[in-house]
């Protein structure tokens, strides 16, 4: 009898810890999408106070206002979901739900202080003394296109055979990817596992994850600016995804195989991916460090 009252007591203290673990996350959550809702205040403060003159400057800090907008709305359906799961007490979930918050809040914070250094980052132009009325900007005048590879900047030629044998598989990405987001996995975590993960949070190619099949510059483009949160002219379109990627800085054009529009996207190598991943920004970042794959 004492040993069964012992057993007992115990599975309830566990239970208690449990929904103990549960409600202290939820607590954290709903903390963090307050703090992402200031973010995004400030951000549009910043906005209104740029001199409406220097148009250089408002689009900078636009930018990061339009992507921080993404940002919350993702949170928010997060959170909803995330009170769902909870009358589930599905613990895994919860933890997915806000694992997804927490990225996002991280995210928002680093596109906040990239929106306040834009003072710094962008040549503020004074215009020459004129008598001459100057023309109006106006939307209509700002055309925007899907900037091609600089001419002064020829294709990087590699004299690498990308084929099935040599090629980046999908699992191997996820795999790269999921490290680099710094996902809460065990050390026992599989391929399968990473890309379940990844897909939970809608950070995957266009068609999904598929494994043991080559990965592309295209699935490269999509899951990495989905992994960033960034928006997209057109989100059935990879060569957008791209232009997101080129658009926040990384160096697309440089690292990863040319993409030709009119051709088959081409195979990825492991050491393209690598190298894209560890010097740009490839995924929600606590901190402004670099990205470690591995």
């Amino acid at each position: 009898m004492i040993a069964l009252a012992l057993v007992l007591g115990h599975r309830l203290a566990c239970a208690q810890s449990s929904a103990h673990d549960i409600a202290a996350t939820v607590k954290d959550a709903d903390a963090r999408v307050l703090r992402l809702q200031g973010i995004r205040d400030e951000a549009v403060k910043l906005e209104g106070a740029a001199p409406s003159d220097q148009v250089e400057l408002v689009d900078c800090i636009h930018s990061r206002v339009l992507r921080i907008d993404s940002l919350l709305e993702l949170t928010l359906g997060a959170q909803k979901s995330l009170h769902k799961v909870i009358k589930t007490d599905e613990a895994e979930a919860v933890e997915g739900y806000a694992t997804n918050v927490e990225l996002c809040c991280e995210r928002a914070e680093k596109l906040l202080l990239e929106a306040e250094s834009c003072a710094t980052s962008v040549t503020l132009k004074t215009p020459p003394p004129t008598n001459e009325v100057p023309a109006a900007v106006t939307n209509s005048s700002v055309d925007i296109k899907i900037t091609p590879r600089p001419a002064g900047l020829p294709p990087v030629q590699r004299p690498v055979a990308r084929t099935r044998e040599t090629c980046l598989h999908h699992e191997q990405f996820a795999t790269m990817l999921g490290k680099a987001m710094d996902l809460k996995m065990t050390d026992k975590a599989t391929p399968d596992d990473f890309m379940k993960a990844l897909a939970r949070r809608a950070v995957e190619p266009l068609h999904g994850w598929q494994p043991g099949k080559c990965v592309t510059v295209d699935d490269v483009y999509v899951a990495c600016a989905r992994a960033m949160n960034l928006k997209v002219k057109d989100p059935h379109n990879p060569l957008s995804y791209g232009q997101a990627l080129r658009d926040e800085g990384l160096g697309v054009d440089t690292l990863l195989p040319e993409r030709d529009p009119q051709l088959d996207p081409p195979y990825v190598l492991d050491s393209e991916v690598r190298a894209l991943l560890t010097t740009g920004y490839a995924a929600p970042l606590p901190s402004a460090r670099r990205v470690n794959p591995d």
